[in-house]
Formats: structure tokens, sequence, C-alpha cells
């Protein structure tokens, strides 16, 4: 991933709720090593259940504020994969995050896409994990290679799900055309 200035990653984020249209950035953003990642992920340190995604695609930053769902104590010791970087954990380190699709029309704010996520937004540490080998197995690099192409192509994906907001138009249209066929019978 490219390095992205402070604006361009504030700017990113689609689907800001109107009324709070700050950005909080990682404290460490100075610090973030580029080329090791295929997305920036982080916490809200003043709004917990809030993360936010960015990534880069066609030279632009594309993020998303992400709220996470609360963790259900009754999936016992199950293990639960990621979406972004399939690798499986237990139940608690992997969450349900949502992220509401943007729209200027109020009926249509509770229009939402969720992902199961790592919790604590580490992906690229296990996608650059060594992984464990066979002797028919390809090469490590290219192992890392490929498992970095499904993370970031994955990532890309679920931002512009979020970006492209169902339009209302269509989905009366599409009732509408329903309900002819209906009427109009065999």
């Amino acid at each position: 991933m490219r390095p992205l200035t402070r604006e361009e990653v504030r700017d990113a984020i689609v689907n800001l709720d109107p009324a709070t249209k700050k950005v909080r950035l990682p404290a460490r953003f100075d610090d973030v090593r580029w080329h090791r990642i295929d997305y920036l992920g982080w916490r809200d340190l003043r709004a917990p259940k809030h993360a936010y995604l960015v990534t880069e695609a066609d030279g632009r930053a594309h993020g998303v504020l992400l709220r996470q769902a609360p963790n259900d104590a009754a999936h016992g010791s199950r293990a639960v994969m990621c979406d972004l970087c399939r690798f499986a954990r237990r139940f608690n380190e992997v969450s349900l995050f949502t992220a509401q699709r943007p729209s200027r029309d109020k009926r249509e704010r509770l229009d939402a896409v969720g992902l199961l996520l790592c919790t604590d937004l580490d992906c690229a540490v296990k996608v650059h994990g060594k992984p464990v080998r066979e002797a028919v197995d390809r090469p490590v690099d290219e192992i890392i290679a490929s498992r970095r192409e499904g993370l970031r192509s994955r990532t890309i994906a679920f931002v512009r799900s979020v970006a492209e907001p169902r339009r209302a138009a269509e989905r009366n249209a599409s009732g509408a055309a329903r309900r002819r066929r209906r009427y109009e019978g065999p």
C-alpha cells in the first residue's frame, strides 16, 4: 500500500454520520509501515466500538467507519473465520463489524453491510506469518504474496460494497415490476 497523508485518510471515509464529521487517526499514524500493510485499520480510542478501515485502490484512498457488534458468549469455544484474512481464530478474537451505507435519504440510513473481522484489526500480521509448509507446497514467498493479494482484493471489495448505496428508485422499480407480473398472471 502506498503511503497516505492524513488528509487522504480523513477524506476517504465515505459513511461518516453527518453530525460527526471528525475522524480520529491512530496515535502512531506517522509510524505506519505502509509497505507491510494492505489496509490501515484502527480503533477510535474515544469510542471503543468504532473502528476505521482504509485501503488504496486505483490511486485513491477508500475507507469506511465500522461499528462492532457485541460478541455473543453463546459461541463457546468455537473457531470463527475472519472474512478478510481468512484465518480461523477463537470466537472472541473475531467480531461482527457493520458499516452503514451512505445515504441522504433518512429511510435508507439503516442499510448496512457487515463482515466478520479480526477484533484487533491485525490481519496483516496473520497474512505475513510464515506458513506451515509441506514438500509439495509452493515456496513461502509465493504463499505470502497470494495471501496478501487475497486480503487486498477482499478489503477493496468490502469497502466498495459499502460505498455503493442501493438506490431507492431501483428497488421501487424492481418491486413495481414484480407486482405487475403477479397481477398480470401467467
